[in-house]
């Protein structure tokens, strides 16, 4: 086992140049998505929730054949 470079109770941050370690602004506000946009987003999760199915039948379906 290598040994421990740092102390186990060190900030990392130390390492950062002052007035890097936190933040400078707050939470940004949420995006407004267009209605296109929205329409494809629930396009897109339809499609992964009727292809996880068939990719895990597809797979337990040939853990058995073999």
């Amino acid at each position: 086992m290598l040994p421990r470079l740092t102390p186990p109770n060190w900030d990392k941050r130390q390492l950062l140049e002052p007035g890097n370690g936190r933040p400078r602004y707050g939470a940004l506000p949420r995006r407004k998505l267009g209605r296109s946009t929205i329409v494809l987003l629930i396009l897109l999760r339809i499609y992964v929730l009727v292809t996880v199915p068939i990719v895990i039948y597809a797979f337990v379906r040939t853990l058995h054949a073999s």
